[in-house]
């Protein structure tokens, strides 16, 4: 009898710690903030709102968008203008992230602050015209893949940063490691639309999934190897959850016909927006447990 008793009690101590680690790793106590336009607004209000506001862990869904101002930091230049919100193109995430971050954290939080922040461009992005020549601009608006690439790492000297109108700008890559007590969520670019006319063509869409590709697995890869333990940094392939495989042997890499490809508009479905909340659903659940053990590690 003894022994039963015994058992008893300790599995109800096992139960009880549990969920105790399980409450302190989910509390509320960080905030979200999503930057997008209009692909992101439908995604936000068709699924991904209520997604976001059904997790334990956060306590706040905010969002910038079209028409939404903030200061830049202190001692940075105001250089997305007096609306920041209107600029979401991949040129404009090295200043997103170089002047105005800070104010990023604060953005409509009513107390606390925004520790998980998402960010995406609109479907045009794309449409990636070329290559490019390395080491590419990341301030430059041409669409090429070593101007998208150069936003996140600078290739001749890693360590080293970019200079605009008098400013030093650090690559996104030396951004994120510095601020290991905020969760990144890079979100790639929707693909085009197919019919009734093509919205793009076969070597631009083959190149927006290479880049995405090299995003999620390359550059990530590289980032995590530099910065051990961080975990604060991932990439949602929303280009891939949406668009037919490089295979396909009609639409390669574009906007599934289910998810609106044939609509004549790269805005994905309520459908495709509703089903990618579902995908988004485990994946930020993921993420933030692994950032979150990666804190804990570290604050013991």
């Amino acid at each position: 009898m003894k022994k039963h008793t015994f058992i008893i009690t300790l599995m109800a101590m096992v139960l009880f710690l549990a969920t105790e680690g399980h409450a302190q790793k989910m509390s509320p106590e960080d905030d979200i903030v999503f930057i997008h336009h209009s692909c992101g607004n439908n995604f936000l209000e068709q699924g991904l709102r209520s997604t976001l506001e059904g997790k334990s862990f956060i306590n706040e869904v905010n969002d910038i968008y079209y028409g939404d101002a903030l200061s830049p930091d202190s001692g940075r230049p105001e250089s997305l203008g007096s609306v920041p919100g209107d600029s979401t193109n991949m040129n404009h995430w090295i200043l997103w992230f170089n002047d105005y971050l800070k104010g990023v954290e604060k953005f409509d939080c009513a107390d606390g602050r925004n520790a998980i922040i998402m960010f995406k461009s609109c479907y045009p992005i794309s449409n990636i015209s070329s290559e490019g020549k390395m080491p590419g601009d990341p301030f430059s608006s041409s669409q090429t893949t070593a101007n998208y690439k150069s936003v996140f790492r600078k290739y001749e000297d890693p360590a080293g940063t970019y200079s605009k109108n008098g400013y030093d700008y650090k690559p996104l890559e030396q951004i994120f490691a510095e601020h290991p007590g905020i969760l990144f969520i890079a979100v790639t670019a929707p693909p085009r639309h197919f019919g009734p006319s093509d919205g793009t063509n076969n070597a631009e869409a083959q190149r927006a999934r290479d880049y995405n590709n090299w995003l999620k697995n390359e550059w990530l890869s590289g980032y995590n190897k530099a910065n051990p333990g961080f975990n604060n940094v991932v990439v949602f392939d929303w280009f891939d959850v949406l668009a037919y495989p490089s295979d396909h042997p009609g639409h390669p890499n574009r906007l599934r016909a289910e998810n609106g490809g044939e609509s004549g508009d790269s805005h994905p479905s309520q459908t495709a927006n509703r089903d990618s909340a579902n995908v988004f659903s485990s994946f930020i659940e993921k993420s933030y447990a692994q950032w979150n053990k990666a804190k804990a590690l570290k604050s013991n």
